[in-house]
């Protein structure tokens, strides 16, 4: 995942190009030539020097897509190429930006669906073991635990309950060995989620051992280390999963917000010229965006990426720049958390924040 901070502290302009890279169609390649073609047009008539547009198309050179339906986004001033992120599905539309400021919105997105995670594929004696760190690297790693003896026996008697125990104890030692090991995954990745799927027994008794941390475990009923296996469902259901995870704490936020808002000292202010002034006074501990109702609008920003923010009708001096490239470079600026929200309805103009302090 790009370094927001990185970028906010580099000097435009910026180019900042959100696209549909699908690749999956016989004729896909030829497909793309003709869209980047179109946005490098694009980019040339709203102003990008040779240098950026050069840099933009090496990147798509070195870095053709994979296959399947997906986006593209990437941002570059004139010495290097800043981000380039796969987005899991194309964007509602186009975008070709030349701006002193970066169009960071898609990347804040992408980062909220990112969440770190540690996904456990167990049986008896193996698990393999799948992880996403906070800067959007992958692991992962696979395990063989004691195997000898792990299947019970039908017949009954002494001997019975001997071989009984000893699988139950075969078992017992391997499910706390993979416990440990998802442990130490989750704690390097720094994971907010763990998902367990393979055997029923196996991750129920997996759920038990592992030290949760305040993290939420979800079992997930697909996906198991048998050779048939179809790692594509799993995948599916981890997505969906973690897409449902980013949904609630999104839903949460607004909860918050709404509460704040409905009380007469509450630490939350909605529209344009309430959030520039809290994020002029360094006052924002998270903002809130829904891209659709920002639209256009714009505010007066500082020369560079800073707090220094207003509305246009204030007077300020400075430069008149979009509200929805401004307002995430200020909130950055002064270590604000960002949340894109989809309710159009919940946010005057489109923009609200919650406050450190009243």
């Amino acid at each position: 995942m790009a370094d927001l901070r990185r970028i906010i502290d580099k000097h435009g302009p910026f180019a900042s190009v959100c696209f549909d890279s699908s690749h999956d169609t016989e004729d896909a390649a030829h497909q793309l030539e003709l869209r980047w073609n179109s946005i490098d047009a694009k980019l040339e008539s709203s102003g990008a020097r040779p240098r950026i547009r050069r840099l933009l198309a090496q990147e798509i050179e070195r870095h053709p897509p994979a296959q399947g339906r997906c986006g593209r986004l990437l941002i570059a001033d004139e010495t290097e190429v800043l981000a380039d992120e796969r987005l899991p599905s194309p964007p509602d539309a186009e975008t070709v930006r030349v701006s002193p400021l970066p169009y960071l919105l898609p990347l804040i997105e992408r980062e909220s669906e990112q969440i770190p995670h540690v996904v456990a594929v167990v049986d008896r004696v193996g698990s393999e073991l799948y992880s996403l760190d906070e800067h959007g690297a992958e692991f992962d790693e696979a395990l063989r635990g004691a195997d000898h003896p792990v299947h019970k026996v039908r017949r009954g008697g002494w001997s019975h309950r001997m071989i009984q125990q000893r699988v139950e104890n075969t078992t017992r030692r391997n499910i706390r060995e993979f416990a440990r090991e998802v442990d130490r995954l989750a704690d390097t990745v720094h994971a907010d989620v763990i998902v367990l799927a393979g055997e029923a027994q196996a991750r129920s008794e997996l759920r038990a051992e592992i030290g949760a941390k305040g993290r939420e475990v979800i079992e997930a009923e697909s996906g198991t280390l048998a050779p048939n296996s179809d790692p594509k469902a799993l995948d599916a259901e981890v997505r969906e999963i973690l897409r449902g995870v980013a949904t609630d704490r999104c839903r949460q936020v607004l909860d918050r917000f709404a509460a704040e808002l409905g009380r007469p000292d509450g630490l939350a202010v909605t529209g344009l010229a309430e959030t520039s002034h809290a994020l002029r006074a360094a006052n924002v501990e998270r903002l809130l965006l829904n891209r659709r109702a920002l639209g256009d609008q714009l505010v007066v920003a500082g020369a560079t990426p800073n707090p220094l923010l207003g509305t246009v009708a204030n007077g300020m001096a400075g430069e008149m720049r979009r509200a929805d490239e401004a307002l995430p470079v200020a909130a950055l600026a002064i270590d604000a958390a960002i949340t894109v929200v989809d309710d159009a309805t919940a946010l005057r103009d489109g923009v609200g924040a919650l406050l450190r302090h009243r």
